[in-house]
């Protein structure tokens, strides 16, 4: 009897510690996928993120720029253009990546983060729910509280990753997930909102009105998910970032810390005031208590330190050295080498004429000293050549405050222009690449139109011939095909330029270097990648080719509609 019921027992144990792990999956990520990225949290529940890659260097200082803000706008101090910066602090085969949540903080998150007895919640429904009514503190708590506990497990472990703490998202980290990252192209990544090809905003955001949030919080990852597969990135809850609010100056962040910084809207948010661009100010207290809202939530980012060791740290301080290398035949500041080399030598040569008038008055002070003259007389002729001694020394000293100030600015100069150059020749070789792939897709699409016409055509002409009341009907046809065909040629000869323009201005390398850049620059479209290594293989050979415009422009015809 004891056993059966010990028996019993433990089987209920069991049952009831996978009902509850069933409970968390369910709750906590309602809507799995293969790309998820399960860390565990106290009490069987989970916490999923999504990879978001910035850039595929293997240079971490290689950071990924972007234009935060949009053109049109009511509200310029907080959503006016601006320039911004992303990296991730983790890295694998396809580049750096951050990970950030693929929901808000749920509810029952956060309760599971700030339980004080050790006591596990119980979950509901309402555990779904973005966890709102917390303060900035309060985010920044549980964020503290879910670090410690994921330095306990080895969840990452299969990612690589060394070390790994959670935080609330940065401002850049939230607007560049929201906007789609890298799956996006640069259109879609600029509009105001992402790419919403299965539906409207209504289908992917929870805003103000009867026929949507009508006035109450929703349940997480009922919408539809932006393209990084990120629920909620849109009304519902607004999100608070781990850095404070700053206005918008002319491109630029103003220089002001302010209070919290809240992205994406909410569902008391009009649907015309959400986009990528959201971007509002909180007061950080409200009275002597942190300001809580009912409409207030946050996202967390898993991080890492910019430098894990001491060898990391080296890697990066060598190459930020090496951005300011003056290349001779590859920088924006070339000819910056012989002017630190012309102020070098100015204060070479301003030393070794201190050193010989230092000499000189050596070996004054010398014959000063073996002359048999009066005391003062030598004490007064001692105090002149030590005031002349000391004047030159001011003098020189000034020279190497001036020279120094001066090569340490061109030095800044230097490393700016060539960051500058490098970011812009990537951008350009990106860009190039996709248009090279987008004209041999056209290429191919144009040959099979005019292959349709021209079968077509022979069939009219034979039935013009036999009939001449359908000569019209050959005739229509006839100039559709020859439409087709001198689009065809016009996408050859614009195929041809893009290849002589990527051959005369850029290297090989940087092609080689951006080609998975520009391949993921298609977004979600399909069926670019072929197109884009065919346009990377032309552009590779064609230095060896005969400048034959004729054959090469047969050549790239038979290969762009080769469908084998």
């Amino acid at each position: 009897m004891k056993r059966c019921l010990l028996s019993l027992m433990l089987l209920s144990a069991v049952f009831v510690k996978s009902a509850t792990a069933n409970t968390a999956q369910e709750l906590f990520n309602p809507n799995p996928d293969k790309s998820d990225v399960i860390v565990s949290m106290p009490c069987s529940g989970i916490m999923v993120f999504k990879k978001v890659y910035t850039s595929n260097d293997i240079r971490k200082i290689k950071d990924r720029t972007f234009n935060a803000g949009i053109l049109d706008t009511q509200s310029p101090m907080s959503q006016a253009v601006n320039t911004r910066y992303v990296q991730g602090a983790f890295k694998d085969k396809k580049g750096y990546y951050y990970l950030i949540g693929k929901y808000e903080l749920l509810k029952g998150q956060f309760d599971i983060l700030m339980s004080k007895d050790g006591k596990c919640p119980t979950l509901n429904k309402m555990s779904r729910l973005p966890a709102v009514k917390i303060s900035y503190f309060d985010a920044v708590n549980a964020a503290d509280a879910f670090s410690r506990f994921i330095s306990t497990k080895n969840d990452l472990k299969k990612l690589e990753i060394k070390s790994a703490y959670s935080r609330l998202a940065t401002d850049e980290e939230w607007e560049f997930a929201a906007r789609g990252g890298n799956l996006v192209t640069q259109s879609e990544f600029d509009a105001k909102l992402p790419p919403m090809t299965d539906g409207e905003l209504s289908d992917y955001a929870w805003y103000q009105g009867a026929t949507s949030a009508n006035g109450k919080l929703q349940l997480a990852g009922l919408k539809k998910p932006n393209p990084l597969g990120l629920y909620d990135m849109f009304g519902n809850a607004q999100e608070m970032t781990v850095e404070p609010f700053r206005a918008v100056r002319a491109g630029r962040l103003l220089g002001q810390p302010g209070g919290i910084c809240s992205r994406g809207g909410s569902y008391l948010s009009s649907p015309s005031s959400i986009s990528s661009a959201s971007r509002t100010e909180k007061p950080l207290y409200q009275g002597a208590k942190p300001l809580v809202a009912a409409d207030t939530s946050t996202r967390f980012v898993l991080s890492s330190s910019v430098a894990f060791d001491t060898k990391e740290a080296k890697q990066i301080n060598d190459d930020l050295k090496n951005l300011g290398e003056d290349h001779k035949y590859n920088n924006a500041l070339s000819g910056e080498a012989s002017s630190i080399a012309k102020l070098n030598e100015k204060n070479q040569k301003a030393f070794e004429e201190y050193q010989s008038q230092a000499s000189d008055l050596k070996k004054a002070n010398e014959k000063l000293l073996s002359e048999n003259s009066s005391i003062e007389n030598r004490a007064n002729q001692l105090k002149s050549v030590n005031e002349k001694l000391t004047k030159l020394n001011e003098s020189l000293s000034k020279s190497n405050v001036e020279l120094n100030t001066k090569l340490v600015s061109v030095q800044q100069k230097i490393m700016q222009a060539n960051s500058d150059r490098e970011a812009m020749q990537e951008n350009a070789v990106t860009a190039n690449l996709r248009l090279g792939g987008f004209l041999c897709r056209n290429i191919d699409y144009e040959k099979s139109s005019v292959d349709y016409f021209l079968n077509i055509l022979k069939i009219s002409k034979k039935q013009c011939d036999a009939d001449k009341q359908r000569c019209r009907t050959y005739e229509k046809l006839k100039s559709q095909y020859e439409q087709h065909e001198k689009l065809l040629k016009s996408l050859l000869t614009y195929y041809g330029d893009a290849i002589v323009n990527a051959e005369t201005n850029f290297s090989k390398e940087l092609f080689k270097k951006q080609l998975a850049d520009a391949k993921e620059a298609f977004g979600l479209m399909d069926g670019f990648d072929r197109y884009v290594d065919l346009y990377l293989k032309h552009l590779s050979s064609y230095s060896k080719q005969e400048k034959d415009l004729k054959k090469n422009q047969q050549n790239w015809l038979l290969q762009c509609s080769d469908n084998k």
